[in-house]
């Protein structure tokens, strides 16, 4: 019916009646959880055992009665406080805002709503792919983003077993339920188009409809590989240009002045070998005499030095050489890169 409100409020035999205007999200969260009351548009009527009241159209009025807003009624110009109908029929016109149980449910259904849309709000914008399994590895459950992995509908992955979901030469390495490793592992995952796709798996036992189950996180780790080659190579190439260097040059840690790197022109020149330099207790060990200068303000990192020195090798034999030396970060410590830049003499 179109137009003003109408409204039927019935009661049932252990309950109060309930007539409130009331904003509909909540009232339906009360009315949910409390099946025996009803507050519902377009009549209004009190029941008591078969006889029903007429109802007719009326205005929404604000009439407080013990606190609570009921609504009045004008009908034909003649106009009465909605209590007077139900006085007859209730005990004590109680609003469900003044009874604590019906709030209490009420507030319970209602903030369970909420963590519900929260959790599956979470579950269905995760960035990674989210599933849940059984403990033979069928497929219960799946987010948009484990679609999106396998190149599947959801309605194509429920069901499968993890099996069909790896490649066929890493199918081997799937485990039980019972073999499950805390933390993170890696593996690989199959698209429907048969592509291998490297992932980082992290996984937990939970309860799923009433079962025990499996969840399982896993997340597309392609990019980091790639980085990581990447960074590999840097490192290889970057090795080269400092291991197959004519010049002889070494690393070594300014606080404790060991050694760190040495390249093969130094082991050729010092007649070391690369074992020998990282047993070295420091860099002293091939200094021919006290070294000057101030090693406190070699500690700051971007700073560079030429000197020259008198080193000692291996034969006991002395060198005296011009060096450069290079204040660096590495591996968050200061350390220095020290560069043979021309041996002046040799001697015996």
């Amino acid at each position: 019916m179109v137009g003003k409100p109408h409204y039927r409020c019935s009661r049932a035999s252990n309950s109060r009646l309930i007539v409130s205007n009331t904003h509909s999200a909540f009232l339906n969260s009360v009315l949910f959880s409390n099946p025996g009351c009803s507050l519902v548009r377009g009549m209004f009527s009190t029941r008591d055992t078969e006889r029903t009241t007429p109802s007719a159209p009326f205005k929404e009025r604000a009439h407080f009665l013990g606190g609570a807003a009921h609504p009045s009624f004008e009908r034909r110009g003649f106009q009465r406080p909605a209590q007077d109908f139900l006085r007859p029929q209730i005990d004590s016109p109680l609003s469900f805002i003044h009874h604590p149980q019906v709030m209490k449910a009420a507030y319970s259904s209602y903030e369970l709503e909420k963590r519900e849309h929260f959790f599956r709000t979470v579950f269905e914008s995760s960035p990674d792919a989210i599933f849940v399994e059984d403990f033979e590895g069928n497929v219960l459950e799946a987010n948009p983003a484990a679609c999106r992995l396998h190149g599947l509908r959801r309605e194509q992955l429920l069901g499968k077993n993890v099996s069909e979901l790896v490649p066929a030469d890493h199918r081997d390495f799937v485990v039980g339920p019972e073999q499950l490793v805390e933390g993170e592992v890696e593996g690989y995952s199959q698209t429907s188009d048969g592509k291998t796709i490297p992932v980082a798996i992290r996984s937990s036992r939970i309860s799923y409809m009433g079962r025990s189950a499996i969840l399982l996180q896993v997340r597309d780790i392609t990019e980091n590989r790639r980085a990581e080659k990447a960074l590999r190579e840097s490192e290889e190439r970057y090795r080269l240009l400092f291991d197959r260097n004519p010049q002889p040059m070494w690393v070594h840690d300014l606080e404790s002045r060991r050694f760190v790197a040495v390249n093969e022109a130094a082991l050729r020149l010092y007649k070391y070998s690369r074992d020998e330099f990282a047993l070295m207790p420091s860099i002293d060990a091939i200094w021919a005499q006290t070294r000057n200068g101030s090693p406190e303000l070699l500690y700051l990192p971007n700073l560079v030095e030429v000197a020259t020195a008198k080193h000692r090798r291996k034969d006991g034999s002395t060198l005296n050489v011009e060096l450069t030396l290079h204040t660096m970060t590495l591996d968050d410590r200061v350390v220095a890169f020290v560069m043979i830049s021309k041996v002046i003499s040799a001697c015996r």
